[in-house]
C-alpha cells in the first residue's frame, strides 16, 4: 500500500512487519547470542484475541527488552515478535508459560500441529536458525501488506445487533452445524493403572462457527444477543447429536446447555432418542446459572428425578475462592487446570473449597501434560480431560485398529474430535473412532 509523500512521490506505508524485517537484517550480521521469540496470538479464537490481553501480554516482555537489549514487535495480526541477545531460555519459557496461563481457556496454548510442533510459540537460535527466520519475517511483510490491501476493500464486520441476528439466525437453519460440533472424552480412573471412558463431551467450536454463519459478523459483540444465539444453537447440537450416525453409542452424552433448554421439546425428544442407549449429563456455566437460580434449582432436580448427572462449569481457584459450589448441589465441578494449582498454598485453597463437595466428584479440565493428571490424582480426583488423554486415547486406538499404518497420531487425535466432516471420512476406521477403548498405563 502506497502514500503520498512530500513532492507528490509515493511512499510506503510502514508496518511493524517492515520495522521486524529491517531489524532482522541488521542482527544477520552480528548473529552471536541471539534468538528470537515468535507468539503466534493470530492464531487464537477471535473470542479469545481481546484487546486486552494481546497489551498485557505484550508489556509482559518489555523487562525482557530491557534485560537482554531486544527489540519487540506488535504485529498487525496481533502476533508479538521478541529479539534478543543472550537470553536463558529458561528466561523465555517463563514468560511463555505466564502468556500459555493467560489465554488458557484457547485450545492453541495446548495443541500442537501434525509435524508436533507448538502452535503457539517458535523459538529460533539465529545462530543457527537465521536463514529460516528472515524467510518467516520476509513472508509477515508480504502478508501485512496483502491484510491491509484487503481490509481496504473488505466489508467491515459488523458487531451482532438485532437486524443481523435475524440474518444469522436464518444461516444457522440452513447450515450443517455438525461440521462445526467437536468432542471431548472424559476418561475415569479406576485406578492408577486402568481408565475408561466416563462420557463424551460434546460442544460448539465457536471460531469454526463465526467462519460458517457469519464471517462479516462478530457474533460475540453482545453478550445477551450472543446468549439468545446460543440457544437456538443448543437446539440444532441436540438435534445433530440425534442424527450423528455413530458406530458406538457414547456410553453417555455431556452438552453444554443454556439452563431454559432443559425445558423445551427438543431437549425432551434428546432424551427419548438416548433412553436406555446413553447416560446424559448436562453441563451449566457459573453465569447462566446466576442469570435464573430458580430455574436453575428446578431444572437441576428434574435432571435429577430423570437419572441424569448435572455438571458445574468453568470453575478456577480465582472462582472457587468467591462462590461456594457446595451449595449448588450438582453431581460434578469442573475445574480447568492451571500450573500454579501445584502450588502448596493454592492446592490446600482449592482442597478446602472442594472438600464439601468431594473430589470423586470434580471434574480436572484442560490436562495437557503428566503432571496435571499426577496431581489429581493426588488430590483424590479420578475424572479428567485434556489434550494429553486425548493423545492418549489416539494412541490407544491407533494400536488396536488395522487401519493405523495410513494415519499418524495427530490426525487420529484430530478426528476423534469431530463427528462429521472430512477429517472423519479420511478415516479408514470410523469404528474404531467411536469405539474409544479403555486405557491401561504402564507403570
Amino acid at each position: 500500500m502506497n502514500a503520498t509523500a512530500f513532492g507528490g512521490k509515493p511512499q510506503e506505508i510502514v508496518t511493524s512487519e517492515s520495522l521486524l524485517f529491517d531489524a532482522a537484517e541488521r542482527v544477520g550480521r552480528i548473529r552471536e547470542g541471539r534468538q528470537a521469540l515468535h507468539l503466534h496470538l493470530s492464531k487464537l479464537l477471535p473470542q479469545n484475541r481481546e484487546d486486552a490481553k494481546i497489551r498485557i501480554a505484550f508489556r509482559m516482555f518489555e523487562s525482557m527488552v530491557d534485560m537482554f537489549r531486544g527489540q519487540m514487535f506488535l504485529l498487525t495480526n496481533n502476533d508479538i515478535v521478541l529479539i534478543c541477545k543472550d537470553a536463558r531460555l529458561a528466561d523465555l519459557d517463563a514468560i511463555v508459560y505466564k502468556l500459555r496461563a493467560l489465554f488458557s481457556k484457547d485450545p492453541l496454548t495446548y495443541s500442537e500441529s501434525e509435524d508436533g510442533e507448538d502452535r503457539f510459540v517458535t523459538f529460533y537460535d539465529l545462530e543457527t536458525e537465521y536463514d529460516t527466520f528472515f524467510s518467516v519475517c520476509a513472508d509477515l511483510v508480504n502478508l501485512a501488506k496483502k491484510r491491509v490491501a484487503d481490509q481496504r476493500t473488505a466489508p467491515p464486520v459488523q458487531p451482532l445487533d438485532s437486524r443481523n441476528l435475524a440474518q444469522v439466525l436464518e444461516r444457522i437453519g440452513a447450515t450443517d452445524i455438525g461440521g462445526v460440533v467437536r468432542r471431548q472424552p472424559c476418561i475415569r480412573f479406576v485406578d492408577k493403572t486402568k481408565a475408561e471412558v466416563a462420557f463424551q463431551e460434546f460442544y460448539m467450536s465457536i471460531g469454526d462457527l463465526q467462519k460458517v454463519l457469519a464471517p462479516d459478523v462478530n457474533i460475540l459483540a453482545n453478550r445477551w444477543l450472543f446468549q439468545h444465539l446460543s440457544q437456538v444453537l443448543d437446539l440444532r447440537v441436540l438435534s445433530v447429536l440425534q442424527d450423528a450416525g455413530f458406530r458406538k453409542t457414547p456410553a453417555a452424552f455431556s452438552v453444554n446447555l443454556n439452563v431454559s433448554t432443559v425445558e423445551t421439546p427438543v431437549f425432551q425428544q434428546f432424551e427419548r432418542a438416548v433412553h436406555g442407549k446413553a447416560g446424559i449429563y448436562v453441563e451449566f456455566q457459573l453465569m447462566d446459572i446466576f442469570n435464573n437460580l430458580d430455574l436453575f434449582f428446578r431444572v437441576r432436580d428434574r435432571l435429577r428425578r430423570a437419572g441424569h448427572k448435572t455438571v458445574l462449569d468453568g470453575m478456577s481457584p480465582i472462582t472457587l475462592q468467591f462462590m461456594d459450589a457446595e451449595l449448588y448441589d450438582v453431581d460434578f465441578v469442573k475445574v480447568a487446570w492451571s500450573g500454579d494449582m501445584a502450588d502448596d498454598v493454592v492446592t490446600s485453597d482449592i482442597q478446602r473449597s472442594l472438600g464439601p463437595v468431594g473430589m470423586d466428584h470434580v471434574i480436572l479440565s484442560r490436562c495437557d501434560t503428566e503432571a496435571s493428571i499426577e496431581w489429581g490424582l493426588q488430590q483424590g480426583i479420578r475424572h479428567f480431560q485434556g489434550r494429553f488423554l486425548d493423545t492418549m486415547v489416539a494412541a490407544i486406538t491407533m494400536a488396536q485398529c488395522d487401519k493405523a499404518s495410513a494415519c499418524t497420531l495427530q490426525q487420529c487425535n484430530s478426528r476423534h474430535a469431530v463427528i462429521s466432516g472430512r477429517p472423519r471420512v479420511e478415516c479408514g476406521n470410523n469404528d474404531m473412532l467411536d469405539l474409544f477403548p479403555p486405557l491401561k498405563i504402564s507403570k
